[in-house]
């Protein structure tokens, strides 16, 4: 016998389960996929070829599993619903990609109607499987079929939203509302999907699935706002150049007067064809004082996400995960480097990259 035996086991870190898990994922999706055969001789490999080289989204696969894991312990028995997650963003990765006109002759290896019929499939039908295929009790596989239908509804409004709202003529209210839709509620939907699964509750008012979604929305808002300004400080702008209604844009149209917002209409209006114009733009809107707001709704979001996670299971190890991921999505905004809010457990962050490696290049992640 060791002279020094060991009294318990060291257990792997949250970050070493989601390691072991993420394989786990990525063969249920080969299962669902291999179920196609052979009937389906044209679509399998298209869907293949989506799940495989379709643009990724941060948090697909984490976000579902360490909220099952912060509420029942465990991680496994959420891999259908990241897999469904995970299909999620893939389909809306691809409409995003289109319809902001980043396709050429092929697109992730394909030709893009056949990838975006795919798409259609990968998105909706394909989950809609997985759910019903899901060992629970029928009630239950009702309430998450319910819930990924909610999100998928709301997710389409938000993105319909963005396409038809304009910089001038949108406020910054109704673009957070647009972000609560077309972001928010389907990082909401992985998490109340999975903490659903994870407390076995049907009911669609139980008060704790309720408030995880919510924890989720945060987190699907702060991405969000992350996203456009990865886009800004990548020296790309697409969304300048799309001119794309994002929160920071219309609130420096919403805060200018006079010259100042003259000018701004003047830059966005030549945005698409002149890179030192969107320069120029992306320059006034991180100006202090359109900032300001943004920063305070930033922090407002950020310490929302942090106390709903320390009041719905703070002593589980999956829990300080979470916090560590809300942080990443604040790391390099606009918040991260300016003076911290109010006092408070999680708000004062260590400034990050301005661009977070990897992001810079095609914008890989989320951009809807």
């Amino acid at each position: 016998m060791s002279p020094h035996p060991r009294s318990a086991a060291v257990r792997p870190s949250p970050e070493a389960r989601l390691a072991e898990v993420f394989p786990q994922v990525r063969q249920y999706l080969a299962g669902l996929l291999d179920a196609y055969r052979p009937r389906y001789a044209y679509l399998r490999p298209a869907l293949e070829r989506l799940v495989a080289h379709g643009r990724r989204t941060p948090l697909e696969c984490a976000l579902p599993l360490l909220v099952h894991g912060a509420v029942e312990g465990t991680l496994e028995p959420a891999v259908p619903v990241a897999g469904v997650h995970t299909l999620w963003w893939r389909a809306a990765n691809t409409f995003d990609d289109v319809s902001d006109g980043d396709v050429g002759p092929q697109l992730y290896g394909g030709a893009p109607a056949a990838v975006m019929t795919a798409a259609l499939e990968c998105g909706y039908a394909l989950p809609l499987r997985a759910l019903a295929a899901l060992p629970v009790s029928g009630p239950l596989r009702e309430r998450l079929v319910a819930d990924f239908l909610d999100g998928w509804t709301a997710a389409c409004d938000g993105q319909v939203g963005d396409l038809l709202g304009t910089p001038t003529g949108t406020g910054p209210e109704e673009v957070l509302t647009v972000y609560r839709h077309k972001s928010g509620s389907v990082y909401g939907m992985a998490a109340t999907m999975a903490a659903r699964l994870a407390l076995g509750t049907p009911a669609a008012d139980d008060p704790q699935a309720a408030a995880w979604g919510e924890f989720g929305q945060a987190v699907g808002l702060l991405a969000q706002f992350r996203n456009d300004e990865d886009d800004l400080r990548s020296g790309h702008s697409e969304d300048l150049g799309n001119r794309t209604a994002t929160y920071l844009l219309v609130q420096l149209l919403h805060a200018a007067t006079g010259a100042a917002r003259d000018e701004a209409v003047e830059l966005l209006g030549r945005a698409a064809d002149s890179a030192a114009d969107r320069r120029r733009l992306a320059a006034m809107m991180f100006d202090p004082d359109v900032l300001a707001p943004y920063q305070r709704l930033l922090a407002d979001v950020h310490e929302r996400a942090h106390t709903l996670l320390d009041t719905l299971a703070p002593a589980s190890p999956f829990t300080a995960a979470l916090h560590r991921r809300v942080d990443d999505e604040v790391r390099t905004t606009a918040y991260a480097v300016a003076p911290p809010g109010p006092p408070g457990t999680h708000c004062t962050l260590a400034p990050g990259p301005a661009v977070p490696p990897g992001r810079t290049q095609g914008r890989a992640g989320q951009k809807v």
